[in-house]
């Protein structure tokens, strides 16, 4: 617009054809000419991602595999036929470690919680007891790294709801004891610690008065404190109250998403930078994208009420043909989208990976349905012109600095 309106009234058709009619044409004729130099230019970008995947530790803080694996029976030292997550799928994608998710529902006591953490405690350990050679568990950074050496992968372990806590601040020693890493401190309902962003009835308005003790006492044990599922008002007072980072384990960016509050704000995922914590992006399609998260809402509703499992086959083929009119999954692009909004916003210290694979069901991204598909987001991040040290930071250095720094805070706080 610019150079159209510096241009004389009087400008000859020679010269309109040499300023406009000329460019347009040389335009039209540049990606032929560039064909053979993109794909070249591709294919050492592969060869890049391939190898960032290979030397650096690739950090997933969520994946929920336990109780899948406790629902469907299979051994994932070797290729399953359902889920999400094996060995032979992670070493393909460059995985080295995997947080393991010790899932409770909210209709379980605390006492009936207890029993299920101890059901998957114990099939968790059990891999790097049975395969010595393939798996090991991590209670530290320091594992994870030691681990990524001997090319073992880490299992380091994590609880989903602090309900089976009760009101005995004296079973989170047993949990950090036990190797927990992290504990998400609620679910989809409120429960004794803080209220929870699925669940209208705010009890607490944020955190309980014995939900300040928790994070008080979890500061000491040096576990970490994940906020994903957890309200606003929460999120506030448990960076009021920490006096070390926390977590979102796997959530994204409300940006995206307007009003989905299981998301972060802008403001939050400041402050959570702030204290120097990290955002881990979930992979889920309802949380990339708006229209996505309508469309999945729709479709879980939807087997919800007419009482269909989500892996049958008539989910499946309700799935597909609803699928051609309404879009329902996201893609890489969108993930990554997330990832420099982030950046934008926080900085590059703060933000990684979380993908809750084996928890978001059929929502995963279109190009990204596995453990396998990592090197597809490393691969957008080097077009988008991130360094290896830039990635290196968001494969799993942010969490493990956030990770090293809570420990230390605890053993400086005991």
């Amino acid at each position: 617009m610019t150079n159209k309106n510096n241009e004389s009234p009087s400008l000859s058709v020679r010269g309109i054809f040499l300023k406009i009619v000329i460019p347009c044409i040389l335009l039209s004729l540049i990606p032929s000419c560039r064909n053979n130099p993109e794909e070249k230019s591709d294919k050492e970008l592969w060869k890049q991602t391939r190898k960032i995947c290979e030397n650096n530790i690739i950090l997933d803080s969520h994946i929920d595999w336990p109780e899948w694996i406790l629902d469907n029976p299979e051994d994932i030292s070797g290729r399953t036929r359902k889920g999400d997550f094996d060995l032979e799928r992670a070493r393909e994608g460059g995985l080295s470690a995997a947080l393991s998710v010790i899932y409770i529902n909210t209709r379980f006591s605390a006492d009936s919680g207890r029993i299920m953490v101890d059901s998957m405690l114990k099939l968790v350990t059990g891999y790097p007891n049975s395969y010595p050679g393939m798996f090991a568990l991590a209670r530290t950074p320091d594992d994870i790294k030691k681990n990524f050496r001997k090319k073992l992968f880490s299992l380091p372990l994590c609880l989903e709801n602090g309900s089976p806590i009760g009101s005995d601040l004296g079973y989170l020693k047993y949990l950090k004891e036990k190797g927990i890493v992290y504990i998400t401190i609620n679910h989809s309902r409120a429960n004794q610690i803080s209220d929870s962003n699925f669940d209208p009835d705010r009890k607490w308005n944020g955190l309980s008065p014995f939900g300040r003790e928790v994070i008080k006492e979890m500061n000491r044990l040096g576990i970490i404190i994940d906020i994903s599922h957890s309200t606003d008002s929460t999120v506030f007072q448990t960076l009021r109250f920490s006096k070390a980072p926390i977590v979102a384990t796997h959530s994204s960016c409300r940006y995206f998403t307007p009003g989905y509050e299981r998301n972060l704000s802008d403001t939050l995922i400041r402050a959570i930078a702030k204290k120097n914590g990290v955002i881990m992006i979930n992979f889920g399609s309802m949380f990339l994208d708006s229209t996505c998260n309508k469309n999945c809402y729709y479709l879980w509703n939807w087997f919800d009420s007419n009482k269909v499992d989500l892996n049958s086959k008539k989910a499946i083929d309700f799935a597909q043909e609803f699928g051609k009119t309404h879009r329902y999954l996201s893609n890489s692009k969108e993930l990554v989208d997330h990832i420099d909004h982030i950046v934008k916003i926080a900085g590059i210290d703060y933000v990684g990976l979380g993908s809750d694979f084996d928890g978001i069901g059929f929502t995963k991204p279109v190009d990204i349905p596995d453990v396998s598909t990592y090197p597809v987001i490393v691969h957008e991040l080097l077009k988008r012109g991130y360094t290896e040290g830039d990635i290196s930071k968001i494969l799993s250095k942010n969490f493990l600095r956030v990770w090293d720094e809570v420990i230390k805070n605890g053993e400086s706080m005991r």
